[in-house]
């Protein structure tokens, strides 16, 4: 288990702990860190995450000792995990609104002002929530409150077309966002997997196939924002490099015959530190 879930989840997953998405933890403290964070996210990265990419590429010893200082910033301020889609769907259930609302990173690399692939979840009514967004003129502007089987049914479509689902704290632990996003188009997970700086835990599962069921059509591998599936021509079946593997899930999708699930990570002794 995550240490996360050690801190903030009394021994369960984390976000699923309703205490972690209230109106007590949204105080005027967060609110301005969020109205920041919108309004500045292009250079909250560029002061962020920039200096350590150039560092990294003239002196990689002297950007991975800044690391671990940046990593426990990070965990303070804005922090996420990888969640399957039925996790995802427990976090829609216990909340009591949800807001569909344009991709920070998308509109940050490309310019995509429009793309609605990240949704704003809470246990306080959803005029509150609203309310929550008017500063951010750029994500307030037609903002779209969905009830939680809406936000279900987008977010399944945005799984089978293969994207990450992965929560998000403002100030630690109030979870405010769910993000769905590929590892081209997300600040985080791009920031994880060039750098391999940990913005962002890995679920709290790893894929695995069955290869009694497995076909080895490969479709699961065009999911994969991690390279983690391999094919092997000599036995017509895909495996999973677990070590690479962040748990995501979306790789069950064009599964035609049920053959990946996901299983605990903390069950593998190999993955106790894989986070």
């Amino acid at each position: 288990m995550c240490e996360f879930c050690v801190e903030h989840g009394e021994g369960k997953k984390w976000y699923l702990q309703a205490k972690n998405y209230s109106e007590e933890l949204l105080n005027e403290e967060r609110k301005r860190f969020m109205t920041d964070f919108f309004e500045n996210i292009e250079q909250y990265v560029r002061d962020r995450i920039g200096p350590l990419d150039k560092l990294l590429a003239a002196d990689p010893a002297a950007a991975r000792a800044m690391f671990p200082a940046v990593v426990e910033q990070q965990k303070k301020e804005h922090y996420g995990q990888v969640v399957p889609l039925e996790d995802v769907e427990q976090i829609l259930d216990m909340s009591l609104s949800v807001v569909r609302v344009p991709c920070v990173c998308r509109s940050t690399l490309r310019g995509f002002r429009d793309a609605r692939y990240c949704f704003g979840v809470t246990t306080v009514p959803s005029d509150f929530r609203a309310t929550v967004f008017q500063p951010y003129p750029d994500y307030s502007t037609d903002l779209e409150v969905l009830s939680g089987e809406e936000a279900k049914k987008a977010i399944q479509k945005l799984d089978r077309n293969g994207l990450v689902h992965t929560v998000w704290t403002f100030i630690t632990p109030f979870i405010g966002g769910i993000c769905n996003c590929s590892v081209n188009e997300c600040l985080a997970l791009k920031t994880r997997t060039r750098l391999d700086l940990p913005v962002l835990f890995k679920a709290e599962y790893v894929a695995a196939i069955d290869w009694e069921n497995c076909n080895g059509c490969r479709d699961c591998m065009k999911l994969c924002n991690f390279g983690a599936i391999s094919y092997s021509a000599y036995i017509n079946k895909c495996s999973i490099n677990q070590i690479q593997c962040y748990g995501c899930g979306v790789c069950r999708a064009l599964c035609p015959r049920d053959a990946i699930t996901l299983v605990d990570r903390n069950a593998i002794p190999a993955l106790a530190n894989e986070w």
